[in-house]
């Protein structure tokens, strides 16, 4: 795209800032607003905060993707997505890591199809991208108040914080939120050590580098509550051959919190594999997968063949070229309901 004059780029920035709702001026230079498809828009305006006006646009998918996209794409295995099929399905809370534009929203989106489908969730963003077929779904965004000001709050400002105590109200099971960053977090935790199932995402590149992130202003959580959380997701944007690709590097339980040393004892179920980008690796053990065995109260065997039919699922519908993120949830809700009639059609059409 190529504008003539400053004067024509600024012109256009006004239309499109008043198209995603949002008035841009040298009062206000900087917008953050959302596109009528959905897409981010930042834009800055004229030489009060850069060398000259600037936008960026960041689409999003209208058809969200789904597990089996992300093994397409090689970001995770289907062995993964059973796993992750049975932890979220059991109320595992994640939170996914990573970068700016690593595959964070993407990872969770797609995962959050493995949610039952009787379950009441509730998301909370400041713009909207998780697209979920669940029928009891409320979606709540964020909403600078037009009266509102950096000084003196006016009351109608609806923020991040505000949605998740008026979510919790709304006794969901599972709460979803976009992005952690504030006093929001404290909330979270807390109702994930009330019960409640919650999934997020957080810039945060390590293990080191979120407990940092989490411990220290603005969210300064005690580190006894972070065992309230099941697992940590690390979602990056890797150079593979030229290409920038996005994998999940690693797959993180919590265990404990040690009380003689007040560290925290994690174990890593999945690991990418760098050198070859063919594989994963798998530590042979999970405290979530073994909580789930002791509350079927079965066998080691009987763990390891639930999860393997569920990779015969997935593959299956991999198989099928299922893209639909409705048919394929509806495939996981009938799994659930039936498993023995859907793991014995699967048998059936992968042997053809």
């Amino acid at each position: 795209m190529y504008f003539d004059s400053e004067q024509e780029l600024n012109s256009f920035l006004v239309r499109l800032c008043q198209i995603s709702g949002k008035q841009i001026s040298v009062f206000s230079p900087i917008v953050d607003g959302k596109l009528p498809d959905g897409s981010r828009l930042q834009a800055t305006l004229a030489r009060t905060v850069t060398k000259g006006s600037t936008f960026t646009i960041r689409k999003f998918k209208e058809i969200p993707l789904t597990p089996i996209d992300l093994i397409e794409y090689q970001s995770m295995s289907t062995e993964m997505a059973a796993y992750f099929w049975m932890a979220i399905e059991d109320g595992a809370s994640i939170l996914f890591c990573g970068g700016t534009a690593s595959g964070k929203t993407t990872a969770l989106n797609a995962l959050m199809l493995f949610i039952p489908s009787s379950h009441k969730i509730i998301s909370i963003e400041d713009t909207r991208e998780v697209n979920i077929p669940h029928k009891n779904w409320i979606a709540g965004t964020t909403r600078k108040g037009f009266a509102a000001s950096d000084e003196s709050k006016t009351g109608k400002d609806i923020d991040m914080f505000d949605l998740i105590r008026a979510a919790l109200r709304q006794r969901p099971r599972v709460i979803i939120v976009g992005e952690v960053r504030g006093k929001e977090a404290y909330s979270l935790f807390q109702a994930m050590a009330t019960g409640h199932t919650a999934y997020a995402t957080v810039h945060a590149s390590s293990i080191h580098t979120l407990i940092q992130r989490l411990e220290n202003p603005p969210i300064e959580l005690p580190r006894a509550l972070l065992t309230s959380l099941d697992m940590i997701v690390f979602q990056n944007a890797v150079d593979i051959g030229g290409k920038m690709v996005r994998r999940m590097t690693s797959v993180t339980e919590i265990i404990k919190l040690d009380t003689d040393t007040n560290q925290l004892i994690f174990m890593a179920p999945y690991t990418w594999v760098s050198k070859t980008d063919d594989r994963f690796e798998s530590a042979g053990s999970s405290k979530i997968l073994n909580r789930i065995k002791q509350q079927n109260d079965w066998t080691d065997e009987q763990l390891i063949q639930e999860l393997n039919n569920r990779i015969v699922v997935l593959e299956w519908i991999r198989k099928k070229k299922v893209k639909s993120y409705k048919k394929f949830g509806k495939i996981i809700a009938d799994y659930k309901k039936f498993p023995e009639r859907v793991l014995e059609l699967a048998l059936r059409e992968l042997e053809e």
